[in-house]
């Protein structure tokens, strides 16, 4: 039997300022992406608060979000402020439109600063957008390298550490910047996982929260 795939709608009710999204526009949170109105810039702000909200989502999924219909949700992490809540509202499944967008801009470069964006809900962003390429840390003490393909994890470096170890030992650090680069050789696209990435994160954090 298939496994139903989790997913929550959401609709804007309140923008100030927001650079990016309008009053009653709607995106869509799933367990593997974050479908943002069509056009619409990805904001990683909005996207990190999304993710909070699918590991508290995810065990009212049966019920519907009974209890959490009248909740209302806030982005306001930069210049503007949004709040949404879930909605009924049919939603147009556009992944197909997004991922076509998404190979127009493959020579872009998203960047920013750990400061603003931990590097769990960091990596959360680029599994949960399926994206492909490498992700370039610069830590105080060291780089760090992470390869994506369609969102799961082919490989890790950082200082000494490889694959898991480097995620693990990433995940503590607080200062330092990041540089998205997307695509990679074809040789690369067909390398297998290092492993589940739910699984790796958890243990991360797990390890994090231990002060190991």
């Amino acid at each position: 039997m298939k496994t139903k795939t989790f997913q929550a709608a959401f609709e804007i009710t309140h923008v100030r300022n927001c650079p990016f999204y309008i009053q009653e526009e709607c995106f869509l949170l799933t367990d593997k992406a974050v479908e943002l109105p069509l056009g619409r810039s990805s904001c990683l702000i909005l996207v990190r608060e999304l993710t909070g909200l699918l590991f508290t989502l995810m065990p009212h999924a049966a019920t519907g979000f009974a209890e959490q219909r009248d909740a209302v949700f806030t982005c306001g992490g930069c210049t503007g402020l949004i709040k949404f809540q879930l909605t009924d509202k049919p939603i147009v499944n556009q992944a197909g439109k997004n991922a076509a967008a998404l190979k127009e801009n493959t020579q872009s470069v998203i960047s920013g600063q750990i400061e603003a964006i931990a590097p769990a809900e960091l990596l959360q962003v680029f599994h949960m957008h399926q994206k492909t390429g490498r992700l370039v840390l610069e830590f105080e003490n060291g780089s760090a390298r992470v390869t994506f393909r369609e969102g799961g994890l082919l490989a890790a470096r950082y200082e000494d550490f490889d694959n898991q170890e480097a995620i693990y030992a990433m995940l503590a650090q607080k200062k330092g910047t990041f540089h998205f680069l997307p695509g990679l050789p074809d040789a690369l696209m067909k390398t297998r996982e290092i492993g589940d990435f739910m699984m790796i994160l958890m243990e991360g954090l797990r390890r994090l929260d231990e002060g190991e």
